[in-house]
């Protein structure tokens, strides 16, 4: 049996900067939001931008969108919609169980192709100042729930 290679997420810089002003400004709550672009042919998904999106639990362990300012974003950039980030503002940088009940919702149950995306801090000025509009130095780590294999790791590819 032959193995598939897992996809990437690629993030351009200007997603990049979004998602460092995005965190930064909302630095004690889970800030969250929508990842914009494409998927290519490989199924590799290619964020050229990133929406913020009210947390309407305005809590540092937790997230919900507004489910009108998600369905009018996604109304808006139809077919755009590739993925959803979120931070960890206490800088755990991995997936909690909601997190993962929810990606294997969308990802399987609602057979959704979004890729989840997790920015750990916490995002203090020292965060800040060692960023410079680039997430190289930041804790991420993305995931996405295949059919049949599961939770995996998705690796990240900065511009």
């Amino acid at each position: 049996m032959e193995q598939q290679a897992i996809p990437y997420l690629a993030l351009e810089k200007g997603a990049q900067e979004a998602l460092l002003d995005d965190v930064s400004q909302r630095a004690e709550i889970e800030a969250c939001g929508v990842l914009l672009g494409q998927m290519d042919m490989d199924g590799n998904w290619l964020v050229e931008q990133a929406q913020p999106l009210q947390n309407t639990a305005g809590s540092p362990v937790y997230f919900e969108f507004e489910p009108g300012e998600l369905l009018e974003t996604e109304l808006l950039h139809s077919g755009s919609v590739i993925g959803v980030y979120h931070s960890h503002p206490t800088g755990f940088p991995r997936a909690s169980q909601t997190d993962r009940d929810n990606m294997q919702r969308v990802n399987l149950e609602q057979q959704i192709p979004w890729v989840w995306l997790i920015i750990s801090g916490p995002f203090d000025a020292g965060f800040l100042q060692r960023a410079q509009g680039s997430l190289a130095a930041a804790p991420l780590i993305a995931y996405h729930h295949f059919e049949g294999v599961g939770l995996k790791n998705i690796p990240i590819h900065l511009a």
